[in-house]
């Protein structure tokens, strides 16, 4: 085993405990909680998944978060060095970590296409708001070959610009400062949704549960959107991990981190489920809930550009503390592994990835007839690393920490060597040893669609 006392002071370190987690949680807020989590929960009976949910969270969120935070200390490298360094240089383990810096590295690609989308539609509200016809706005924009290329170009920037600057003064510092802000934003629009006329009814949906219709499709859902909020498997929080100091009170970290994650996703919800109800509109509508049917929300509304605004600026941060959780598990990999400067290392990064992310802002245009098995680019590489790689990596990470590292290793280390409480220990111990491989087997066979 490696010992955690021989970390490099070169690679960074967060300045406090608080950065460390707003900039966890932001990795883990993202478009999942502000746009994937309102509409699965319209569809899956409201008040009825926000309850399998929480219990989701607190059954398979918190264990997993422990366990990557554990390995990242542990191992204060990216995913591919702690693996071969905690397994004595395992090749095979090796691999395990490569696959977490691809899934980073895929995921990223598409996401800040859509990242761009956002930037673009923040900008059309400083200008006044989206004019005309939304929905031929929307087709339009996204069919176009150039100008969301641009607003991609954009964003990937913004994202390079942060985790070059280094752990504390660019990913900790622009998290200060976001994620404050984004939950004072969820705080304004959620006040100003359960005001609309007519919110009452979505208010009464999205918090009462009707435990009739709670199924087992309802808690494999619930699964699956714990799993990917909190990017499970995909080595973003084990990489922000490595860079705590030995004293860090990883139980009660682990604890913080998804508790602002859910609050985000609830707010999210109270903001969206109200509002559509209000115009009676869909909240279930999937992807184009984001761009066509909540700018038509804010333009039937009083300040409805000042909202919307708001509400876009919210997206924008959102993407943005995930983007930069991604970038910074490629560019940790060339930092410890090649010893490549820190400015270089997410620049080159940050290129590669953008090059990948060309076809998929490219999806909805010229390359629509482009599919693989019957999926778009975007869609491929979203089932790919979303469906395919990241319950791998999830799957190998709660093995390993068992197998290889061990439970009381583990404890040792989460506990600093039995210096700070963890009561929940003999639970987590269960959970990560039997309870949560099941889960992620679960959540893998529902979203290929075996189960």
């Amino acid at each position: 085993m490696g010992s955690k006392k021989d970390a490099k002071v070169s690679r960074g370190q967060w300045a406090t405990s608080i950065g460390f987690v707003l900039a966890a949680a932001g990795a883990a807020v993202g478009l999942g909680n502000v746009w994937k989590f309102p509409y699965l929960t319209a569809l899956h009976g409201g008040g009825t998944f926000l309850f399998a949910y929480i219990l989701m969270l607190l059954f398979l969120g918190i264990p997993v978060l422990v366990t990557e935070m554990v390995l990242g200390r542990r191992g204060k490298l990216d995913p591919v060095g702690t693996y071969s360094k905690l397994s004595g240089g395992s090749g095979f383990w090796k691999f395990v970590g490569y696959v977490a810096v691809s899934v980073n590295f895929i995921v990223l690609s598409f996401y800040s296409v859509v990242g761009g989308w956002i930037t673009n539609y923040m900008f059309q509200y400083i200008m006044g708001g989206i004019k005309g016809d939304i929905v031929e706005y929307f087709g339009g924009f996204v069919s176009n070959p150039y100008s969301p290329l641009l607003w991609y170009a954009l964003f990937m920037g913004m994202t390079i610009y942060i985790v070059a600057q280094g752990v504390s003064a660019g990913i900790e510092r622009a998290s200060n400062i976001m994620m404050p802000t984004l939950f004072l934003l969820f705080i304004i629009l959620a006040i100003r949704a359960v005001t609309l006329p007519g919110a009452i009814e979505g208010i009464k949906y999205y918090l009462l549960p009707d435990f009739s219709k709670l199924s087992g499709t309802t808690f494999l859902m619930a699964m699956g959107q714990v799993f990917f909020s909190l990017n499970i498997g995909a080595g973003c929080t084990m990489t922000y991990a490595s860079y705590l100091s030995d004293d860090e009170n990883i139980p009660k970290m682990s604890l913080q981190v998804p508790l602002l994650d859910f609050l985000a996703a609830f707010l999210a919800g109270i903001i969206i489920i109200p509002s559509v109800f209000a115009f009676n509109l869909d909240p279930a509508a999937g992807p184009p809930l984001l761009f066509i049917t909540m700018p038509f929300v804010f333009g039937n509304m009083p300040l409805g550009v000042l909202f919307g605004l708001m509400f876009f600026v919210l997206m924008l941060f959102a993407a943005l503390t995930s983007s930069i959780s991604m970038l910074e598990v490629n560019t940790a990999f060339l930092v410890d592994n090649y010893k490549i400067d820190r400015k270089k290392a997410a620049l080159t990064a940050g290129f590669f990835i953008f090059l990948l992310g060309i076809p998929s802002s490219l999806a909805q245009g010229v390359l629509s007839n482009f599919t693989i098995f019957g999926l778009d680019f975007l869609s491929a590489m979203d089932f790919l690393a979303s469906y395919i790689l990241m319950p791998f990596g999830a799957f190998m990470m709660t093995i390993f920490l068992v197998r290889v590292l061990g439970l009381d290793e583990a404890i040792n280390e989460a506990t600093n060597e039995g210096t700070i409480p963890f009561k929940i220990k003999v639970l987590w111990s269960f959970l990560v040893k039997y309870v949560v491989p099941i889960i992620i087997i679960l959540v893998f066979l529902s979203s290929v669609g075996l189960i």
